[in-house]
């Protein structure tokens, strides 16, 4: 018997958790504080890859257009080469008919009238 004719009560009260459920409970919080922390990193991660989804996206359709740009500017830049060479080798046949017709009337005995300065 303890001083005082009290005895001490080995049994705690039942409300009060032991001291292994209080662990249980801090460790069921720490998981869930963990899985939180994954959740948020994961939504995160996702954030991240559709932004990069999006930059790409607008990359390719820069990219896209900026060979659009240059297909046709190329193309603008040939037809005009191709123009300056029709044109030459049109320059070049009318050459070739005057000389031919010049042959033709020098060989009748006829010509141009050419004026000299």
């Amino acid at each position: 018997m303890a001083p005082g004719g009290v005895q001490p009560s080995r049994h705690t009260s039942s409300n009060a958790p032991s001291l292994q459920q209080l662990l249980q409970e801090e460790e069921l919080v720490k998981k869930a504080a963990a899985y939180e922390k994954l959740v948020k990193s994961w939504a995160w991660g996702r954030v991240l890859c559709l932004q990069r989804e999006q930059q790409e996206e607008q990359m390719a359709v820069k990219a896209c257009q900026t060979l659009r740009a240059g297909a046709a500017e190329e193309l603008g830049f040939a037809n005009k080469a191709l123009l300056r060479v029709r044109r030459a080798a049109l320059c070049y046949l009318l050459h070739c008919e005057h000389l031919q017709h010049q042959r033709e009337l020098n060989h009748r005995g006829k010509s141009f009238y050419v004026e000299r300065l």
